[in-house]
């Protein structure tokens, strides 16, 4: 058992300077946990002690003020990725209508968001098909299923989304389109907010007309809960004010502060980790092509930059002829 305070083990441990002053702010109760926290995330917006909140992103964000949540889906099983687990936290429910719903927090940019998506709203499709969701007398079939909606937070947008220029931070996946142009729905729903792009519209007051301001407020709070527009504007705000103080008052526990601690400490390893395994990488693949330009290979070269699998070979032929000339 360890019996160091909170503080002395955010000072000891291997955590950028900064995030560790970060941790110390919020623990001694001078700034708010990010909402984007695992744990404040799943409390805060918890399907089973806050489906209000819930029900207020999916109506606003999906313009369905007809859907609620019914119950947590949190003990249902998803084939999920481990490392994709540590960088985004998922929030499932049950709808009353029987549709299968999840609400995801994304804290870095990660470009594999939306491929993480699909499988993620995929996996939640076939189950929705292979479970009595509601249905126990009837015989599940194509026709019964009601599909499934995803709703992605990102905290920080991939390029994927930066490089699209709209003046809209969200961006609502429902329909299929052909390349002859007929559109079809999907069963798949898939949501993505931009949480940074809401926060700067809200500060600048550069958005639409149309906008739906409040929406856009609760965004900017999930983004940034400590700015200071947000906080000065949360006071006449019962939805922000509420849960400015419920992340007040979860994050004084003990037991909260931990988890905290840990989340960051696994996030930033996690991240180190990555990045170190990429430039690795890089270093690899220039030495290989340096390998292959002094052999005149100039042709394998190019076909490595346009073919992946060509390229897996070329470095495996290249190990192998670095292993023989250390023999």
């Amino acid at each position: 058992m360890n019996n160091k305070s909170i503080f002395e083990q955010v000072n000891e441990s291997t955590l950028p300077e900064d995030e560790k002053q970060m941790l110390l702010s919020i623990f001694r109760g001078e700034q708010l946990a990010n909402v984007c926290y695992d744990a404040v995330a799943k409390h805060v917006f918890s399907p089973d002690l806050h489906p209000d909140r819930m029900d207020y992103i999916l109506q606003h964000t999906m313009n369905l003020p007809g859907i609620s949540v019914s119950s947590s889906a949190s003990n249902e099983s998803y084939m999920l990725s481990i490392n994709t687990k540590k960088t985004i936290s998922d929030l499932p429910a049950w709808l009353k209508d029987h549709t299968l719903f999840d609400l995801a927090f994304q804290w870095d940019s990660q470009e594999f968001i939306f491929t993480r998506a699909e499988i993620y709203a995929s996996s939640m499709l076939l189950l929705q098909y292979t479970v009595e969701s509601g249905q126990s007398k009837q015989t599940i079939d194509c026709k019964d299923i009601n599909g499934v909606i995803i709703i992605v937070l990102m905290k920080e947008s991939p390029k994927l989304f930066k490089r699209y220029e709209s003046p809209r931070y969200i961006h609502r996946f429902t329909r299929a389109r052909a390349d002859s142009g007929l559109e079809v729905p999907t069963l798949r729903q898939m949501v993505f907010v931009q949480l940074d792009k809401a926060l700067e519209l809200y500060v600048s007051g550069n958005y639409n007309e149309d906008e739906d301001t409040d929406l856009l407020k609760l965004f900017a709070l999930i983004a940034d809960i400590n700015n200071e527009k947000v906080v000065q504007e949360s006071t006449n705000n019962k939805l922000l004010s509420d849960i400015r103080e419920d992340v007040f008052r979860f994050t004084r526990d003990k037991e909260v502060q931990h988890m905290l601690l840990a989340d960051d400490i696994e996030r930033i390893n996690w991240y180190g980790n990555m990045n170190l395994s990429r430039k690795e990488g890089r270093t690899e693949v220039n030495d290989l092509y340096k390998w292959l330009f002094s052999q005149k290979r100039d042709a394998d070269v190019k076909k490595a930059t346009e073919d992946p699998d060509y390229l897996d070979t070329l470095l495996a032929e290249y190990n192998n002829a670095q292993a023989v000339a250390r023999s």
